[in-house]
């Protein structure tokens, strides 16, 4: 995850955290073409009706695939050099789950770096709530370039190596980590298809919020994890 290259640190993502992805993919794809030919056959054998209602199953598994590859790719491909007096970053399509963010490949000079500014990100998808916390570079002209995020917090599911990354650059910069509070989004399904994510200039919600939106994601957070594995057995099932 930190290497050091010629007096350089060079910052990644750790292996074990897309591997078995990549592998989750394959077996997603596996089910999703599995089922595109069973629904092909009813509709060639005339049976439109249960072929028609099927369908949405290839659908849905093909989707999810491309998202849990796009991930993994993003994680795999994820990199930042801190040389001294600058940030190299090669930043890919995909680093935020479930925002939309541009590749961004740049040698930065830390002056031009105000902060890093970080703010927890909550989620809310039929009766259940997940944490995040996003990280990203505010530069001296305003832009903000978002770096990534640590996701299902407060869940056995925690994944946290963003944060450790950026407690390097932080330390290795001496740049200020200014914390934007929590915002609140919407999960849309499964956090992957109609979600809301709020922008960065949106304010914090209320101390109040917060406690009651943590207490939500310890209780429900890690059902989300065991909707999607249900709804796996049931395509199978069908």
């Amino acid at each position: 995850m930190i290497a050091t290259i010629e007096g350089d640190t060079v910052l990644h993502r750790p292996t074990a955290g897309w591997v078995g992805g990549y592998v989750a993919a394959l077996v997603l794809a596996s089910l999703g073409l599995f089922l595109a030919a069973l629904v092909l056959a009813l509709l060639i054998s005339g049976n439109w009706g249960p072929g028609l209602i099927l369908l949405v199953l290839p659908v849905w598994m093909l989707g999810l695939t491309g998202s849990v590859w796009r991930d993994c790719q993003a994680k795999r491909l994820w990199r930042v050099k801190i040389a001294p007096g600058e940030l190299v970053l090669d930043l890919p399509a995909g680093r935020s789950l479930m925002a939309h963010e541009a590749r961004v490949r740049l040698a930065l000079d830390v002056k031009d770096v105000a902060a890093v500014e970080t703010r927890l990100e909550a989620f809310r998808s039929f009766g259940m709530a997940n944490m995040q916390r996003n990280y990203g570079l505010r530069l001296t002209n305003g832009d903000l370039i978002v770096l990534g995020e640590d996701r299902a917090l407060a869940t056995g599911m925690a994944e946290e190596t963003m944060g450790q990354m950026v407690d390097t650059i932080v330390q290795k910069t001496g740049l200020p980590l200014v914390d934007l509070g929590m915002v609140e989004g919407r999960g849309g399904l499964l956090g992957l298809m109609f979600t809301s994510v709020p922008g960065w200039e949106t304010g914090s919600v209320s101390l109040e919020r917060v406690h009651a939106m943590w207490q939500k994601a310890a209780m429900t957070g890690g059902l989300a994890g065991v909707v999607v594995i249900a709804g796996l057995i049931l395509s199978v099932m069908f």
